[in-house]
């Protein structure tokens, strides 16, 4: 009796262990009735939407001011405040090219050069002096050359006697050593008054250098110094930008990168100015990504006549895109949230063995538009997905389409 209650406990179990691994097998092949599923093409957007950049501005020039030699500050630049008062320059003032904005004190400086200009005059009287030497030795090398040729001449004729002949010889050899002599001395002479020169001319350039002058005209950024202030050599002492004409920065991904040229007409605004449109050229297109950020930097120039657009301000670009760049769209039920993966997806369908199943496509979804979703990435124009049924599946499962 016992025995005949094992076996039918045994035979039990094994319905149930082959009920549950027949109910898992229609599981994974996804068997059992198919869903009613309705297809739909991916259409490409109505409407190619404008691509919209965040440019900075930047000015098209920038440059720290700094005196070359070190010294004390004696003056400032002055210009007329809006209180009428006269005031030292201050950020925001308009600068014109060549204008002296400080000056250090002279008189360390002068003093220098008034001494390398002493020495290069020295040099020169040593030039004059030697050329006179030079023109002495040669008058006394013509005497003595000629004296020598009247003993030689004696000499052979036995009508001198051997010192005569020699004394006259030394003393051509010597009138020849006096020449050479004074030569090397007016080699050596302009030698000190090329060294001399150079001095004179650094010294001159070290005195100029106690003035500071605009390079451009432009705007004041920033005063460093005040008067009487000691600056060191290389120091900035104001920071002066040109901002007539200004640069739009921004950048791009690699896959709009083919969307900008040089020489391109690019329109920016500016939030701080509503309603005024500022016209603009592409003027570079970087070569290579930005090893942080892995996109392209733009630069825009834009002629800013009446000095709007300021370093530091966000404008806006907007760029049409070409067809090759249209984004896709399909309808707003067919996108499905997985929150557990947090991810978005359509489902696709697929033929294994004669049956249709679905299948999980992930996508990047852009902005909506009415009924309808932009898919940045994931689906191609033409690509079949399914609409009505998505929000009830799961991949793998059945599906049956139905008009």
């Amino acid at each position: 009796m016992r025995a005949r209650f094992i076996a039918c406990a045994s035979l039990g179990v094994s319905a149930l262990l082959a009920a549950a691994c027949a109910t898992r097998q229609v599981a994974i092949e996804g068997g059992g009735t198919p869903k009613a599923i309705r297809m739909v093409a991916v259409q490409l957007a109505s409407d190619p939407a404008p691509t919209k950049y965040s440019a900075i501005i930047a000015p098209n020039a920038q440059v720290d001011l700094a005196f070359r030699v070190p010294g004390y500050v004696v003056q400032l630049h002055e210009t007329k405040g809006a209180d009428g008062r006269v005031r030292p320059l201050e950020p925001g003032d308009s600068i014109t090219a060549g204008m002296v904005l400080a000056r250090l004190r002279r008189p360390d400086y002068q003093a220098v050069a008034d001494k390398a200009r002493g020495a290069r005059d020295e040099a020169d009287a040593g030039i004059h002096a030697a050329e006179a030497q030079i023109a002495e030795a040669q008058a006394g090398l013509e005497r003595a050359e000629l004296d020598f040729e009247r003993v030689s001449t004696l000499w052979e004729e036995e009508s001198v006697t051997k010192p005569a002949y020699d004394g006259s010889k030394a003393a051509r050899d010597i009138a020849r050593a006096k020449l050479v002599a004074a030569r090397s001395a007016l080699t050596a002479a302009r030698e000190r008054a090329v060294s001399a020169s150079g001095q004179l001319q650094e010294a001159e350039i070290a005195l100029g250098d106690t003035e500071l002058r605009a390079p451009f005209s432009g705007i004041l950024f920033e005063r460093h110094v005040d008067l009487g202030a000691f600056v060191a050599a290389g120091s900035p002492v104001f920071t002066l930008a040109d901002l007539r004409l200004v640069k739009g920065l921004f950048n791009v991904p690699d896959s709009t990168l083919h969307n900008f040229r040089q020489g391109q007409a690019l329109d920016l605004t500016v939030d701080a100015f509503p309603g005024d449109t500022f016209h603009g050229r592409v003027v570079s297109v970087a070569a290579a990504a930005d090893a942080r950020v892995r996109s392209f930097q733009i630069e825009v120039s834009v002629v800013n006549p009446g000095l709007k657009p300021r370093s530091g301000m966000i404008a806006s670009v907007q760029v049409e895109e070409t067809d090759g760049d249209r984004q896709v769209q399909i309808p707003v039920d067919a996108l499905i949230h997985d929150p557990i993966r947090d991810l978005y997806l359509v489902y696709g369908a697929e033929q294994r063995s004669g049956r249709t199943y679905a299948k999980a496509i992930p996508v990047q979804p852009g902005p909506l538009s009415g009924s309808s979703v932009r898919i940045v990435r994931g689906l191609n124009p033409g690509q079949r997905i399914i609409v009505d049924g998505a929000n009830l599946l799961r991949p793998g499962d059945l599906v049956r389409e139905v008009d």
